[in-house]
């Protein structure tokens, strides 16, 4: 049998924290290892017996949750926070995710609801080991120290020349597809104008991509785990900014240092950008392992990604970096999928049959295909098969020589622009 997943009950109500006790009691893989009244008690504990879950409140006299979630989080990275609140506004719950908060459950909350949050962040928690490191002063004497260690990335960017075609739901459904086979997996939304990835998973903008770009001089993975938000998948999520304004605010060099960060923690980078050939959107294509380019059956589509080939052979790509994937297959259109391969001389690694009354539901209704109804229809398995291709493809590779090559390139030439057409922004 696994070890337990220990937990701590921190709460200035003592029949708070006798009733969520008893709603994990029962449960053979949840040992309750103690129980805090205060946030200074809550710091000591943590210290102490180090818990793998913190039940923590966020209204208490003295060190409220906020207060103790922040220091509990620098120092007990092992611990992870489960906010616990009868406020649920989004000022509340960016608070709680900034502090170092992994979920945020509204009071009161059922034994399902608690039991499953609890499990969650913890199959996701970041993996801990030990190692020694000496540090500076007088003598050498080394000391161990954890950190938070993971092999590196592989990061895949979804784009399409032509706007419409899809990008986004295959984005979401690849990153959940992932996520649900055990996979450490974050899903940035670099749509920075009008991402529609906060919409389409039902969240709430708490954070954002902003909050990391104000505190640039921070970046780390301790910073990432405070912004990002955890989809009930357990997908990762970083949002596009709140507001369109707040776009020209990011900028390239913003996200290919974010992504160098990501790759440290995750198994997955999965970035959702526009059609819209930016500084922006030539950064994350040229950092990333592997580009999912989607085109349609359509001459417009065609034509654009003819050209976004031609494009690639100029910033000196290897062939295999781009997967081309058809969406919205038709059987009976005029272009057959193989006119598509010979008119563009590539092989196509997948192709994604028309659903649009299935897609158009689960973004309304904010449920991923491949987590709902339509995990049995035709798009559904479609967009499985492409995820057991990725898996098939690039797990357990290390592809971090790549991405640094990429950087230091983009560095050395003044940008992709410059690359291309011989001058520096």
């Amino acid at each position: 049998m696994s070890e337990k997943i220990r937990v701590l009950i921190v709460d200035d109500l003592p029949e708070t924290r006798e009733n969520v006790r008893k709603l994990l009691q029962f449960e053979p893989d949840i040992e309750v290892i103690g129980q805090a009244g205060t946030g200074e008690q809550a710091i000591e504990i943590a210290q102490e017996h180090q818990p793998d879950i913190i039940l923590m409140d966020i209204n208490m006299p003295g060190v409220d949750g906020i207060g103790a979630s922040q220091t509990i989080s620098e120092l007990v990275p092992r611990s992870q926070i489960i906010i616990m609140s009868v406020q649920s506004d989004s000022d509340y719950l960016r608070r709680a995710m900034l502090a170092g908060a992994r979920d945020f459950l509204t009071k009161p909350f059922g034994g399902d609801e608690l039991i499953t949050a609890i499990r969650r962040v913890h199959d996701k928690r970041p993996a801990i080991a030990t190692r020694t490191v000496t540090k500076k002063g007088a003598g050498t004497s080394s000391v161990v120290e954890d950190v938070t260690v993971s092999r590196e990335a592989s990061v895949l960017t979804v784009f399409s020349p032509k706007g419409g075609s899809g990008c986004t739901t295959i984005a979401i459904n690849l990153a959940v597809g992932l996520a649900k086979r055990n996979r450490r997996v974050v899903l940035v939304d670099a749509s920075l104008q009008f991402g529609d990835v906060a919409v389409m998973l039902n969240m709430k903008s708490i954070t954002s991509l902003m909050d990391i770009v104000e505190r640039m001089n921070e970046l780390d993975p301790d910073l990432v785990s405070t912004v990002v938000q955890v989809h009930r998948s357990g997908l990762h999520v970083l949002l596009a900014p709140p507001r369109p304004e707040m776009a020209d605010v990011v900028t390239d060099q913003n996200l290919v240092a974010l992504v160098d960060v990501l790759r440290q923690v995750y198994d997955y980078v999965i970035i959702d950008t526009s059609s819209s050939l930016n500084d922006v959107t030539l950064a994350l294509l040229d950092a990333a392992d592997q580009i999912v380019l989607v085109t349609q059956q359509n001459l417009p589509s065609l034509k654009n990604v003819s050209r976004f080939f031609d494009l690639t052979e100029g910033l000196n790509y290897k062939p295999g970096k781009v997967w081309l994937v058809v969406n919205r297959s038709l059987n009976k259109s005029g272009i057959s999928v193989k006119d598509i391969s010979n008119i563009l001389k590539r092989p196509i690694i997948m192709t994604i049959p028309v659903g649009d009354s299935i897609a158009n539901a689960a973004a309304d209704q904010g449920v991923p295909i491949v987590s709902g109804a339509g995990l049995k229809e035709p798009i559904g398995m479609a967009l499985n098969k492409l995820t057991e291709h990725v898996i098939r493809e690039l797990d357990n590779k290390q592809t971090a020589s790549n991405g640094k090559a990429a950087s230091a390139s983009k560095e050395a030439s003044g940008g992709v622009l410059g690359k291309l057409f011989g001058r520096k922004r």
